[in-house]
């Protein structure tokens, strides 16, 4: 037995081989699957032989994919045994299926008699569909003629309740991963457009028309020869990137990881140009097929949906208009040349389903007319003045813009009649921010902006909410969406070829210089907002000053605003966070009041840190000889203390820090909220006497409790006390729970490190994201000494990980720096961080080859450190 199955594995094992090596070589996909699916059946049909070959009654099929024939290196295989009476070969059975599993494959199982098979398809029609695929390997040919009868009874899923099975199904799947094609890691065959569609439309056609071959549905008129040319296309090319997937993996995948992405990309032949990576290229031909492959799915539903599941007797016809009428509540073109008679109508069909909520969809023969006329739209079409107000009337309709948004661009109207959009569909983004593609994520941010209007979205973006009810054009606010990422994949500025390509369409569609200069605006500042809220001190009134200073006036920054959140939400839910929200919205409202009191009166840095210091003061409310302590306190504390907080919490927090025993650490934490439903975090207020490594044994205690540091104010006093506060958030971005227990044992922590009673304990090394591990940001690290060199600054940019602050604190305590400020950036997946440091002498760190060690130091250790997870 032991020798068999030796041999049975050197048998697979050498016909995984050849056929690796043939897909290398790029032979036909077609003879790779074929081929693989008759070695399989040759051992399988072996082990059958040695086990049940002179069994009377019993018969061996291959289900399921293995019954399609259609097996990838690492498919499992599926395999039923029909029996008369299976109880009498238990043994056999038994013997074969050990024999089976020895082969080290996963293997899908079972045994049931013909009265099993019916009843468990009958029930459950997953069970139905592998076994309507079902296909003889082996056995007795009366078990096999019996099972057939059986299985084509009528009443056994009839076609219309196995259609709305198999639809409710393919819904469900849809819907898990947001009914979006294009995400940037797919699955290729549960993602829309993947494999798992294009056999839920021949389940269907097969259970119908009992075949499901390309050829003779378009004899049948369920396919067009396009459709056709795009099923099997499509099916071949996820084939063909399947088959590599399950070389390069080696295991069964269907998931398109990044690092899969590259390899297969450079294994099979694509190489870089100066405007996309080959990974992209390679991801855009997929992209494309997928495309396509939605579309026959959708049109052999439809078909399937106006034709072969009658729901009355006889169709319910409204007119719409002299061009369209609706057929059951589907809008259909009146006649076979309405497009070529009206090519406005190209347009117009659209329009007119945007400002009804009535319409259900479109029929499938006019998605066919559509298609088939698309050359029409061509430069004379896009420069008639009637076809740009009706676009414009599109933009401004009252119902489901996004969903006709969407169809223009499956059907490939919009890229047509938007030819820099059409460049752009299918186009990745290969970085760890961007989830889909560029055109998918310009409908997901279109659909954000449609979002904010309504009142259920008020609790979670309420400064959105308030935007988009105060700008008086939305139209102007979706083309900026429209273009805000169009000039991605040419090279370049992307916001720059954005706005160009954006004032090309405004002048042609007739917005007046005001309104065409505002969307310029946008498409080129739309970076603008976020970049100032997370990378600049918004807290300094002179920073706030200059942004205002670029938006100019409350209309433009209403309109920026809600770009720059349907942006963040649309490129990745992840990088929106009560922290982020707090951030904008304190930007958003530190600008409206600039902008308010007007720009020529802008107050400078120093007079309001003198006025907060001042109210703080007196809102102490303390005696004269108290007060002379307490304002030489507050003199030692720094300047970013007062600029980040009100008079009164500054006179609470050190009112409390001056009751506080000389040499006693002081630890408080206190929610910050930001004035807004979603915003705010959680502060940690430090005063204690300094000591070597402080930051870095206090970052290292809140890595232990899994709080993100997202800002930090960093002062050492004249008198070497620590004054440090630490903006922090959890695991799901928020602030901490109001949880006394959690709250007592982090502060507990911290004073117990603080008096030098314990060091913080070690936590168990993370795990990084396998995102992370595949798509590693390369660090960077600026060592720059400015001013009059009495301190550097070093800036670190680098993937985001589990204890990377903790792991860059103890970094600047090896290398013998002293910490005088901090500023902690998170941009999603990637960290910006600001470190103002001197050496062990107190003195600025020298230019040329000092700064340059010091940074490959830095360097060094933050990607070995990557490299060790």
């Amino acid at each position: 037995m032991l020798e068999q199955i030796t041999r049975n594995r050197a048998e697979l094992a050498e016909l995984h081989d050849g056929l690796a090596s043939r897909y290398w070589r790029n032979d036909e996909i077609d003879d790779l699957i074929r081929d693989l699916s008759a070695g399989m059946d040759t051992l399988i049909r072996g082990i059958y032989a040695r086990h049940l070959e002179a069994t009377e009654g019993v018969a061996l099929f291959a289900v399921g994919g293995y019954g399609r024939a259609q097996l990838h290196p690492h498919s499992d295989i599926d395999l039923l045994i029909v029996a008369q009476k299976p109880e009498r070969h238990a043994r056999a059975i038994e013997l074969f299926w050990q024999e089976v599993f020895d082969l080290n494959i996963e293997v899908g199982h079972s045994v049931r008699s013909i009265r099993a098979c019916r009843s468990e398809a009958k029930g459950d029609i997953t069970i139905a569909t592998a076994m309507f695929e079902r296909r003889l390997l082996c056995g007795d040919d009366d078990i096999q003629q019996r099972l057939d009868k059986t299985m084509a009874s009528r009443n056994l899923w009839p076609a219309p309740a196995f259609f709305a099975a198999k639809i409710y199904e393919q819904e469900q799947r849809h819907k898990a991963h947001d009914h979006i094609e294009y995400n940037l890691e797919p699955n290729l065959k549960s993602s829309p457009g993947g494999l798992r569609d294009i056999q839920t439309a021949e389940w269907i056609c097969l259970r119908k028309f009992e075949t499901s071959d390309p050829a003779e549905l378009e004899a049948l008129g369920v396919l067009t020869p396009i459709e056709r040319r795009w099923l099997e296309d499509g099916k071949r090319f996820l084939w063909w990137v399947r088959f590599g997937l399950h070389l390069v993996a080696e295991r069964k995948e269907d998931r398109l990881h990044f690092a899969h992405q590259r390899e297969l990309a450079q294994r099979l032949g694509f190489v870089d140009t100066n405007a996309q990576k080959s990974v992209e290229r390679f991801m855009y031909h997929y992209y494309r097929h997928v495309l396509e492959l939605r579309e026959v799915n959708d049109i052999i539903v439809q078909y399937f949906n106006e034709h072969l599941v009658p729901r009355r007797r006889r169709s319910k016809i409204q007119p719409v208009n002299e061009r369209f009428h609706l057929v059951n509540n589907y809008i259909d073109a009146i006649d076979d040349d309405v497009f070529q008679k009206h090519p406005s109508s190209l347009l117009e069909l659209f329009v007119v389903m945007a400002n009804r909520n009535d319409i259900a969809g479109v029929r499938s023969r006019t998605i066919r007319l559509v298609r088939d006329n698309l050359h029409l739209i061509d430069d004379a079409f896009r420069a008639d003045p009637a076809n740009t107000r009706l676009f414009m009337e599109l933009l401004k309709a009252p119902y489901t813009l996004v969903s006709q948004l969407t169809r223009m661009r499956r059907y490939g109207v919009l890229g047509r009649y938007i030819p820099e959009f059409g460049q752009v569909v299918g186009q990745m983004q290969h970085d760890l921010f961007h989830i889909y593609t560029v055109d998918a994520h310009t409908m997901a941010v279109i659909r954000n902006m449609r979002r904010f209007r309504y009142r259920a979205s008020q609790e979670a973006f309420p400064v959105a909410y308030h935007c988009v009810h105060k700008i008086p054009k939305l139209e102007l606010l979706y083309i900026a969406g429209l273009y805000h990422d169009i000039g991605k994949g040419r090279g370049g500025d992307h916001s720059q070829l954005g706005a160009s390509d954006a004032a090309t369409f405004c002048e042609r569609h007739g917005l007046s210089d005001a309104d065409r200069d505002l969307v310029c605006w946008l498409v080129e500042s739309h970076l603008l907002m976020s970049s100032v809220a997370q990378r600049e001190d918004i807290y300094d009134p002179e920073v706030v000053h200059a942004f205002a200073t670029q938006v100019k006036s409350e209309m433009r920054l209403d309109y920026l605003y809600a770009l720059t959140v349907a942006d963040v939400n649309a490129t990745n839910p992840t990088l929106w966070n009560s922290w982020r929200a707090t951030l904008l919205r304190h930007l958003y409202t530190e600008t409206r009041r600039v902008l308010r009191r007007g720009l020529e009166s802008a107050a400078d840095r120093a007079t309001t840190i003198a006025v907060v210091r001042e109210r703080a003061l007196e809102r102490m409310n303390l005696v004269a000889d108290a007060q002379a302590a307490a304002a030489a306190f507050l003199e030692r504390l720094g300047d970013d203390f007062f600029l980040r907080h009100t008079p009164p919490t500054i006179a609470e927090i050190c009112t409390a820090i001056m009751q506080v025993n000389p040499g006693e650490p002081y630890v408080e934490l206190r929610n910050v909220q930001g004035g807004m439903p979603g915003d705010g975090a959680t502060q940690i207020v430090i005063y204690a006497p300094d000591q070597p490594g402080l930051f870095a044994t206090t970052v290292a205690a809140l890595t232990r409790f899994d709080l993100s540091v997202v800002d930090a104010i960093i002062h050492t006093t004249s008198d070497d006390m620590c004054f440090d506060v630490y903006t922090v958030i959890d695991q799901d971005g928020n602030p901490l729970e109001r949880n006394a227990t959690v709250r007592e044992e982090i502060r507990a922590q911290l004073t117990s490190i603080l008096k030098g009673e314990s060091a913080p304990k070690k936590r168990g090394r993370k795990r990084l994201s396998r995102a992370l591990r595949e798509l590693p940001w390369p660090t960077e690290v600026e060592v720059e000494t400015h001013g009059s060199g009495d301190a550097t600054t070093i800036t670190v940019l680098a993937s985001d990980r589990p204890g990377l602050l903790s792991t860059l604190a103890s970094l600047l305590v090896d290398l013998k720096l002293q910490l005088f400020s901090a500023k902690i950036t998170t941009l999603g997946e990637r960290v910006e961080d600001t470190f103002v440091v001197v050496d062990e002498h107190g003195a600025a760190i020298g230019p040329g080859e000092p700064s340059y060690t010091l940074a490959q130091a830095i360097r060094q250790r933050l990607d070995q450190a990557i490299n060790q997870h």
